[in-house]
């Protein structure tokens, strides 16, 4: 009994007792403070973009972005891979009415254009 009551102790007492120090390199205080000066700085809103495609295949993505970057030179398309798909889009707007006119005249290269809500820099916002 005394050795279970000894172990009991040594596994619920020891933790209670014990003290963690952590020593961290002040080059990494200072990077860590100005990542979160700097996050806490961008403005991010909740917005809508066009999403002109998804798929698995890379080449794919690559075509719609050529595609698109030729018929619509003033907008540039950016891709993203959210594992496993490839997604192309288009545009920053704050509403999804605002996009909807942009939208239908996609459809007519790209069909299965659809919007999707994304956070947008604000800066970016067309």
């Amino acid at each position: 009994m005394k050795q279970l009551l000894f172990f009991f102790f040594l596994i619920i007492g020891v933790p209670m007792f014990a003290q963690v120090t952590i020593n961290e390199e002040p080059k990494i205080s200072r990077l860590m403070n100005s990542y979160i000066s700097q996050s806490r700085s961008t403005e991010y809103v909740q917005g809508w973009r066009i999403q002109l495609i998804t798929t698995n295949d890379r080449r794919k993505m690559e075509a719609a972005r050529a595609k698109c970057a030729n018929l619509y030179p003033g907008l540039e398309p950016e891709w993203k891979h959210v594992s496993p798909y490839y997604q192309v889009q288009i545009g920053a707007y704050r509403t999804k009415l605002e996009l909807q006119s942009f939208l239908l005249a996609l459809k007519e290269d790209f069909p299965n254009a659809i919007p999707v809500m994304d956070k947008i820099l604000e800066t970016e916002l067309l």
